[in-house]
């Protein structure tokens, strides 16, 4: 055989080879992706944990549980620095019958659950609610509803350093039970609800000029932002389900909106994937102690369960 052409036709049957769709290799991008929720999840006999699932609802797994994992309630994610931050509120708060003043803790950990960190120790905050990062601030924030026994004591809006050092309150007045917080760090704001005051607020990320975004919404809880369509999401008790407004309104009358999400138990924790534009919330069932996390989009058609677990409070949407 001539050895030009013996050449060429090893060539051509490499080139159509690689271009074979079955021989495809895997982008890095692909590789890459594994989107995943993050949750804790509690109990009324203080018992909690923090759990990972992929967003399609399969592999859910413990990731930390034991005597420093009490009745955690709000996660958030730092991927960048492969960081968990979560709430715990401490003995008693899932049954809103707190043990002890200033039980509350900030706790940090690695995305696998090891080298927990109480970064904001007992002493400091009550019964610390939903919190948000900001990473480029080097800030952690979140809501205290300030209860102990069934009696308001200190309701607040905190901060600190990402390693919990330089605590500070920043707003105290006119609250009653803050639970969900969330961050518009490009326009310097912070927006938080109050449950038994029935509004949901902004205010500047010092804590100064607070106004009321939402007014006469009953029993707020978790918050999210939409920054694309500037909407704000959040979870209500009444009537059980997600509620939806203009994040950059004035005394919007919650009254008049319309829920995208209705029927559920008890809903808490509420995140988003926003490349797909899939919206994900928690329900606690009390008795027997049970769960599940939804999905839908964005208006809230096609809700789906996709996980049944114990009692899932604040969750976390991560692509990676």
């Amino acid at each position: 055989m001539n050895k030009a052409f013996y050449l060429a036709t090893l060539y051509l049957v490499a080139a159509l080879t690689a271009c074979s769709p079955a021989e495809e290799p895997v982008r890095v991008a692909d590789k890459e992706k594994n989107p995943k929720i993050y949750f804790v999840y509690g109990s009324l006999t203080s018992e909690g944990g923090v759990k990972v699932v992929n967003a399609d609802g399969s592999n859910e797994r413990l990731l930390a549980s034991g005597d420093n994992i009490i009745e955690p309630d709000g996660i958030e994610v730092d991927l960048e620095n492969g960081k968990l931050y979560w709430t715990d509120m401490g003995e008693g708060a899932a049954a809103e019958n707190s043990a002890s003043p200033d039980s509350g803790m900030i706790v940090r950990a690695d995305l696998d659950g090891s080298n927990i960190e109480i970064i904001v120790p007992r002493g400091i905050t009550t019964t610390p609610k939903q919190l948000a990062l900001d990473v480029s601030g080097g800030k952690v924030y979140w809501s205290d509803r300030g209860d102990v026994a069934n009696e308001v004591v200190s309701p607040k809006i905190m901060r600190a350093n990402l390693d919990g050092s330089d605590v500070e309150t920043l707003v105290s007045d006119d609250l009653i039970s803050p639970v969900g917080m969330v961050l518009d760090t490009a326009k310097g704001k912070m927006y938080f609800t109050d449950r038994f005051a029935n509004n949901i607020k902004r205010a500047n990320l010092d804590g100064s000029d607070v106004e009321i975004v939402v007014r006469d919404s009953d029993y707020p809880v978790d918050l999210l932002i939409d920054f694309e369509t500037r909407l704000i999401y959040w979870t209500t008790r009444d009537p059980g389900g997600v509620l939806r407004a203009d994040m950059d309104g004035s005394e919007i009358d919650g009254k008049t909106l319309t829920p995208i999400v209705t029927g559920l138990s008890i809903p808490i924790g509420i995140t988003m994937d926003r490349e797909n534009k899939k919206l994900y919330y928690s329900e606690v069932i009390m008795s027997p102690p049970s769960g599940y996390i939804w999905e839908s989009d964005m208006d809230g058609n096609h809700a789906r369960k996709i996980v049944a677990t114990i009692q899932p409070l604040g969750i976390f949407y991560t692509a990676k």
